[in-house]
């Protein structure tokens, strides 16, 4: 009998003609046109990649789901994680194949949801962000700043909406589950800078809606966040070391690629999910600007890594094991069949589930090297970072006459606790001063520290409710966030979060 490890696969919804992708990459884009025009950039590059019989489907008709689902059940495919794109204002895009599922209750396709929290931006831009086609950017417009669509997170009324939106899905049979409670992953939770608070609220309203609370999975990330229940280590991204580029060309060994999966453990100590990867090649998307792509990929690699993280999953009672990808095509990760290897990849996933999780002894690993991967080393580089990043964005900010005290006037907030007495602290209570928020003490460690207008608390003192606690201490937020959120009835805003949001 099969083993409790269930196997989920990312799903990229790009697969339909959208407004967007019409404005931003060209007249009736999706990922089938990049892979049309994917060309061979050396002697033996296998493109362009072909679906198997030609099967470019389209994922808004209801035949497609179908077969998929089918494909599912027949390899041991035990779910789909569907990126889900949403923005602040509500605002969505590619979100028709998820909402068509939910009416076609018939077709048998377990899913989740993984937030792709990231802005959209052109990849020429340099920004951090979504982009999908580097071949089809129109570099000529000059006014274009690189970003399609900004991320912005708002507070408990955009949580809410947002949480409304998904509520039906939450509500289905199908949606995934741990015991009741539903899987839900963040593409990058670093990045969101009200995480703990978002977390807390989408907990109180899924008990609300008789709902059990979240699973909540976090994905590249390295810190140990409060509210998250696990981290996946995805690969390749999170795993990979990449060569020198030839002729702007990246390659990685598939083997090497594998040991790196394999020998990794936990990541900073926190539950991690394991996930495999069945080949790649981006270069459909990217050209010759900075592809990157496998060599040495086979379909015995492929298979021998899926065992190996089979077993490392029974061993920590791991409920999930991850793919990346199920369809994503345009990067050359695909499971679903190709003219190269027809039914291979999924038929190797099969494979190795019957050879691990249907025996007693399972698949016998060559090398039991684990790497634990602690990141405390980093800590003071890390801290280092996130301080003069926020504190970049504010000074910008400041340039354009834009004050912190614009977004507290947006929440009615008058009276404000201070959190930090270091560089950042001292200099918002200067500008806060100016435009006249009352300050009505300063939360320090170092509570012997001096300040000529202001107490100084120390964490552990009693804490007189104020309107917001804002927290300067921005790589420690969601510690502090913690500590005190049951012993003050106040707002907290980590500083990065304001001016970001600003």
């Amino acid at each position: 009998m099969k083993k409790g490890i269930r196997t989920l696969t990312f799903y990229l919804p790009q697969f339909h003609r959208v407004a967007e992708n019409d404005e931003w990459w060209g007249e009736g884009f999706t990922e089938w046109t990049a892979l049309r025009k994917a060309e061979p950039l050396y002697e033996g590059h296998k493109q362009p990649i072909r679906p198997l019989n030609n099967n470019y489907y389209n994922l808004l008709e209801k035949s497609t789901m179908e077969w998929q689902s089918s494909l599912m059940k027949k390899y041991g495919i035990d779910g789909q994680c569907f990126y889900h794109y949403y923005f602040k204002d509500g605002r969505k895009i590619l979100e028709k194949p998820a909402e068509n599922l939910l009416q076609w209750k018939e077709i048998d396709m377990p899913f989740c949801f993984c937030w792709a929290n990231g802005r959209w931006a052109r990849t020429w831009s340099n920004l951090e962000g979504n982009s999908w086609a580097d071949k089809f950017e129109n570099k000529s417009k000059s006014t274009d700043c690189g970003v399609l669509i900004e991320q912005n997170y708002g507070r408990e009324e955009e949580w809410k909406a947002h949480f409304e939106y998904l509520l039906p899905f939450f509500s289905d049979d199908r949606y995934i589950k741990i015991n009741g409670s539903p899987v839900f992953l963040f593409y990058h939770p670093d990045t969101i800078p009200c995480l703990p608070q978002m977390i807390d609220y989408w907990n109180k309203l899924a008990q609300e809606n008789q709902l059990q609370t979240f699973y909540f999975i976090g994905m590249h990330s390295y810190k140990n966040l409060h509210g998250l229940d696990a981290l996946v280590l995805q690969a390749p991204h999170m795993v990979w070391k990449l060569e020198p580029a030839i002729d702007g060309i990246h390659f990685i060994d598939y083997d090497l690629l594998w040991e790196n999966i394999c020998r990794k453990s936990l990541i900073n100590g926190n539950k991690t999910y394991y996930c495999g990867v069945p080949n790649l090649d981006d270069t459909p998307r990217r050209g010759r600007h900075d592809g990157v792509l496998f060599k040495n990929f086979s379909i015995d690699s492929f298979y021998k890594g899926m065992c190996e993280i089979y077993k490392k999953s029974l061993k920590v009672n791991n409920e999930f094991v991850f793919i990346n990808s199920w369809n994503e095509w345009g990067e050359g990760m695909q499971l679903e069949p190709d003219e190269e290897y027809g039914y291979g990849k999924l038929d190797a996933v099969l494979r190795a589930q019957k050879d691990v999780l249907e025996t007693d002894d399972g698949f016998i690993s060559t090398d039991n090297r684990e790497v634990s991967e602690g990141y405390a080393e980093n800590n003071a580089i890390n801290s280092y970072f996130a301080t003069a990043q926020c504190f970049d964005r504010w000074m910008e900010l400041r340039e354009r006459n834009i004050r912190v005290s614009d977004y507290l006037k947006r929440y009615d907030i008058t009276q404000v606790a201070v959190y930090g007495y270091g560089m950042l602290g001292k200099h918002l209570i200067g500008e806060l001063e100016e435009q006249n928020i009352k300050i009505a003490y300063i939360i320090d460690r170092d509570y012997r520290k001096q300040s000529l207008r202001y107490e100084i608390r120390n964490p552990q003192d009693n804490l007189p409710q104020v309107d917001a606690i804002i927290v300067t201490v921005v790589d420690e937020f969601d510690n502090i966030y913690q500590s005190l959120k049951s012993r003050v009835n106040s707002q907290f805003f980590s500083l990065f979060e304001i001016v970001s949001e600003l």
